[in-house]
């Protein structure tokens, strides 16, 4: 062989060594790959050791080797215990998110419902190797916050057989393992993770039942005056939803966590009243949402099953023009102001639109209603009760007639008369639920916060994590081309290059 051959092969082995590590590293899921080239690079180093048997045997006895074992003894010692403590670190490692949006970090909601598990939870994901990082990035968050969660990755394309015999469909899926169960979800981001979570630890099922029969909001009506999006969001954290034609029944069904009464536009029979009277009786829940009473005689009745609850509804409607600073009518405020002390609106900061909006208040003497969501103070705001002079366009305030701001729009008590908890929660405006409001503000995620307490739900329905300024880096094709260049060709070479030197010069010595 010639001289110049064999180290040409000795750096080649090296390489293929060095590969090898890294492989069994970062993909060990490449089984077949991995022993193959484990297999190669020692077959080729025993080969070419049998080639220079006798110039090793003779470099052994020679005090140099002597001296280049004890340096590289050294180095195998030092390289062990920084991979020890590498080991440990990954083990029992702590992060911390310097970022000012906290997006590195799980939100308080997660947290909770993290440490709700006591058993462990194996989360697989199935998805194409080139899609993993985004997910495992989330996903670790999870597993460093609960040492009863573990990860698992499965490439599709190597393990088609697993694909179809678990019938997963799609890349992303995520098979949940908990206590002999499983349960598939797609991954879109923590909220959805942390949904699925809920859903496995979730022993009883929720079921919300929407009255009909008086045109009230409908979860069918995909349109802009329909409530489509929070329906969605609703069966999203697994939340049945059932319709109830109380003209149909004699009694609220005994599995009801929850009935709603969304914007009816026609009267409740006295029956209907009734019945809705005895569930709550019973320890049921209620949300009442009513649109500005135009016509106050069609709410009277409904208006009285809060009143136990120390809620009512004024017969009036509120005017913010602070509103109109940021674009939209008097008739629709926009607030910001929320109670700080309510598990519901804790830490809530977000903006909510309460379109055509009645003032809620507190009944005096009844104790345990709390009311959440207020206008700006007055002159900004105020509860005008000329509902005509509001319809021509012509509302002014009136000291003696109208409540000055702040004005609440929305309210929850608790009664402590019947046999178990109930809750009941009492908004002003029924067009702050529809679609048209959903996408521009937070009042999907306040609507949910607030069910999410009115059936005790020790989960999350949403999370309040502020809004995320980005600042992207655009880069043209030169610098594309120069990152390139430089990271895949120029540097490589300059390694190589200055190790071919330094052993060419050795040579020479």
């Amino acid at each position: 062989m010639k001289s110049w051959l064999f180290p040409l092969w000795v750096i080649i082995d090296v390489l293929i060594f060095l590969v090898v590590i890294a492989l069994w590293i970062t993909a060990p899921e490449y089984l077949t790959l991995n022993i193959g080239l484990t297999i190669f690079a020692g077959s080729l180093a025993l080969i070419l050791g049998f080639i220079k048997i006798n110039s090793i045997k003779a470099f052994v006895k020679t005090s140099y080797f002597r001296k280049a074992s004890y340096h590289v003894l050294n180095s195998l010692l030092v390289i062990m215990i920084i991979c020890l403590v590498n080991y440990m670190g990954n083990k029992n490692y702590k992060e911390f998110d310097v970022t000012a949006e906290k997006r590195n970090s799980l939100t308080g909601q997660t947290l909770r419902v993290l440490d709700m598990i006591k058993e462990p939870v194996k989360l697989t994901i199935y998805s194409k190797r080139e899609e993993w990082t985004p997910i495992l990035n989330l996903l670790k968050l999870y597993e460093a916050a609960s040492k009863h969660i573990k990860l698992e990755a499965i490439d599709t394309d190597l393990r088609p057989d697993l694909v179809k015999s678990k019938g997963i469909t799609q890349n992303g899926t995520i098979i949940i393992e908990h206590k002999g169960k499983e349960s598939l979800f797609q991954i879109t981001d923590e909220l959805s993770v942390t949904n699925a979570l809920l859903k496995t630890l979730r022993t009883e099922k929720i079921v919300l039942y929407f009255v009909t029969g008086h045109k009230e909001l409908t979860c069918n009506e995909k349109g802009q005056e329909g409530i489509s999006q929070i329906c969605q969001l609703l069966v999203g954290q697994n939340y049945e939803i059932r319709e109830l034609n109380l003209t149909a029944t004699t009694e609220v069904p005994a599995d009801a966590n929850a009935v709603f009464v969304l914007g009816p536009t026609s009267g409740f029979l006295k029956n209907e009243i009734d019945q809705l009277r005895k569930y709550l009786l019973k320890g049921g829940s209620m949300f009442l949402a009513l649109a500005p009473a135009f016509k106050a005689e069609l709410y009277d009745d409904l208006i009285k099953l809060a009143e136990p609850y120390g809620l009512t509804m004024g017969k009036d409607i509120v005017v913010d023009r602070l509103s109109t600073v940021q674009g939209a009518e008097a008739t629709i405020p926009i607030i910001n102001n929320y109670e700080a002390n309510h598990p519901i609106t804790a830490g809530f900061t977000q903006r909510t639109v309460f379109p055509l909006s009645s003032s809620i208040q507190t009944v005096p003497g009844k104790d345990g209603a709390i009311l959440l969501a207020f206008t700006s103070s007055f002159p900004g705001s105020w509860a005008e009760s000329d509902l005509k002079g509001v319809t021509e366009g012509k509302a002014t305030y009136n000291e003696k007639t109208d409540r000055k701001g702040p004005v609440a729009l929305l309210g929850i008590g608790e009664s402590t008369e019947t046999t178990k908890g109930s809750r009941f929660a009492m908004m002003g405006s029924s067009s702050f639920l529809v679609n048209a409001y959903q996408n521009q503000s937070a009042n999907s995620t306040l609507f949910l916060n607030t069910v999410s307490w009115m059936v005790d739900d020790e989960g999350i329905i949403s999370f309040n994590r502020p809004g995320i300024e980005e600042y992207p880096v655009i880069l043209s094709a030169q610098h594309i081309q120069m990152i390139f260049v430089i990271s895949i060709m120029l540097v490589p070479i300059l390694f190589f290059g200055t190790a071919i030197f330094i052993y060419r010069r050795r040579r020479l010595l």
